[in-house]
């Protein structure tokens, strides 16, 4: 027998007397409708209803839906003059009249909800109208999302109707802003995805939620890394969301969106819930387990609850292990041979980390210069700043990724600040040890501007300034000289450490602990120590050297083997050897000249 709208619709295609269409009294459709009234029981009626559709609307839908539906339609079509039987805005207008033909421009409420589609090219009156596919597919009740919506859609649903038609929200976590933008909005149900790039793409976005009598959620896109702050409208964007006025809209991003270009209507602004997850939040996803000093966000949470079991720190991994290498901590307090003073400051270093919530939550004592705490260690190569770096990370029990400066900086503009940004990002998920080796190469003093590449560069410096001022985890940056360190860091660093060369005394304790059980025959330490002045790192590769030499001769560590190996990381280091440092065993060292 057929429902309403398709007895309305056959009986055109056929030039009969066009019915009523009685469920227009039923469901009081008039030139305005509320879209969150959901007293209609028919797929058709309920589609009419969340477009907003009025009466004429509502037939001229009909008779495109029937020619797109109805297996006879394409008969009734050429028997109205049209060979190829299809249905076209010329044949419209001759069954219906020039006014119901003329609701098929483009800014009219049918191709403003992308309840149908008139193809382009051509003359007008010969062009062929139709359904958009997901539109047709529902109207034979199959509501699954359509394929051609943007990749990144997913479906928000709130605890009840608000009452807000457009709406804005920012803040740092998505999931937040997408849950605030929810509950504000009228409706229950919310496409989010970022603003479409193409005009297919929105026709599907808007006929989706008009099928299913959602509203949408668009979540703009972050600025390039250095770029303009504030997320913006393009103007596609702009006029789609105009043009959908039918549907309750929200804006969202992690900035604040810019006033200028925002698409007409009056808007509300509301604040979402702090990033940071609450302790119930945490409870009810992990039960006993206790809270992390760093609590993750709730965008966090969420991609956590795939994977049970995980901690805030997995979702790091991936992304930080493009740029930076996982060090496993080995070494403790024990391990380091450093004057008194020094290793107070690395124990002020690790007590600031570890106290940061008592001074700054509960004191009320200001975060500066930074939420999180930055170091320096600065000192010759081979001085222990790796290391200390690793017992740091070993004693606070968090995890050390150190970066690697040669895949991180990039000769191409806006490369290095994205590289950047990847880096915080990712390690904000958990408690990380960020280790900026070397960091005089990227972090150093800005040059005057003399060419293109230095006023970039400088950009580059700047823009990580401006990370290391939000990010809350614990950095380390080493540099062999402090001097080269630009001062607006020197101002952002909360310890500064420096490691200089060990004296006589640490170096023979150094020796001693290199060469760790190794046998050993009448090696004098001392000597070796009070000659020879290296770093920590120069002396634990002589003494592996050395253990090498002694093994491959299947004896013991002897003077000569420890006195061949410092010759040759002398050399390395070119620095000169002469045979009166090596006293009387000169002559049995390999490599002296």
């Amino acid at each position: 027998m057929g429902t309403d709208w398709e007895r309305y619709g056959r009986a055109a295609l056929r030039r009969e007397k066009l019915p009523r269409l009685s469920f227009a009294d039923a469901v009081g459709l008039s030139d305005t409708t509320n879209i969150t009234d959901s007293s209609a029981n028919d797929i058709f009626e309920r589609i009419v209803r969340n477009a907003g559709l009025g009466v004429a609307d509502a037939e001229l839908l009909a008779v495109v839906a029937v020619a797109e539906l109805d297996p006879q339609a394409p008969r009734w079509i050429a028997d109205l003059g049209e060979e190829r039987g299809v249905l076209t805005v010329g044949l419209l207008r001759a069954l219906l009249g020039d006014s119901m033909a003329a609701r098929l421009g483009e800014d009219a409420p049918l191709r403003r909800a992308a309840l149908v589609d008139v193809a382009a090219g051509g003359p007008l009156a010969t062009a062929a109208v139709g359904l958009p596919r997901r539109v047709a597919w529902a109207l034979m009740g199959e509501l699954s999302l359509d394929p051609g919506l943007p990749p990144d859609t997913d479906v928000v649903l709130a605890d009840g109707p608000g009452g807000v038609g457009r709406v804005l929200v920012s803040g740092p976590d998505r999931v937040r802003r997408l849950a605030a933008a929810a509950e504000a909005l009228a409706g229950i149900g919310f496409l989010a995805c970022a603003p479409p790039d193409d005009e297919r793409a929105w026709r599907a976005l808007v006929a989706q939620a008009s099928v299913v009598g959602a509203g949408l959620i668009l979540d703009l896109r972050a600025p390039a890394p250095g770029g303009q702050q504030g997320e913006s409208l393009d103007a596609l964007c702009r006029r789609w969301v105009e043009r959908a006025a039918h549907l309750p809209i929200g804006l969202t991003a992690a900035d604040p969106i810019p006033l200028d270009g925002l698409p007409e209507g009056p808007w509300v602004e509301v604040d979402p819930e702090p990033a940071a997850i609450t302790d119930q939040e945490w409870f009810a996803q992990y039960g006993e387990v206790p809270v992390p000093a760093r609590r993750p966000d709730a965008g966090q949470l969420r991609a956590l609850a795939n994977l049970p079991g995980a901690g805030p720190q997995r979702l790091a991994s991936g992304a930080l292990l493009r740029h930076a290498r996982r060090v496993t901590p080995r070494v403790g307090w024990g391990d380091l041979v450093l004057p008194p003073a020094q290793e107070r400051r690395l124990r002020d270093l690790a007590d600031r980390y570890r106290h940061r919530e008592r001074v700054h939550e509960q004191w009320g004592l200001p975060l500066f210069p930074s939420p999180g705490v930055v170091a320096l260690f600065s000192g010759p190569s081979g001085t222990g700043k790796t290391t200390s770096a690793e017992v740091i990370a070993s004693e606070l029990g968090v995890e050390m990724f150190r970066v690697d400066l040669s895949a991180l900086v990039s000769k191409y503009i806006g490369e290095t600040e994205k590289n950047l940004e990847e880096i915080f990002s990712a390690a904000h998920a958990g408690d990380f040890l960020l280790l900026f080796d070397e960091a005089d190469s990227l972090f150093g003093t800005r040059s005057a501007v003399t060419d293109a590449r230095d006023r970039y560069a400088n950009m580059e410096v700047s823009y990580l300034l401006q990370r290391l001022e939000t990010y809350d985890g614990l950095v380390v940056l080493t540099s062999n000289f402090q001097g080269n360190i630009d001062d607006a860091f020197l101002r952002r660093i909360h310890v500064s450490v420096h490691f200089p060369m060990p004296t006589p005394e640490d170096r023979a304790r150094i020796w001693d602990r290199c060469l760790a059980s190794a046998p050993r025959r009448e090696v004098d330490l001392g000597y070796i120590a009070k000659t020879f002045e290296l770093s920590g790192g120069s002396i634990r590769n002589a003494a592996l050297t050395a253990a090498f030499l002694a093994a491959a001769r299947a004896g013991e560590i002897g003077m000569v083997e420890l006195l061949t190996a410092v010759s040759q990381e002398l050399t390395k280091l070119r620095k000169r050897v002469t045979t009166d440092q090596f006293g009387r065993w000169a002559a049995e060292v390999d490599g002296l000249v």
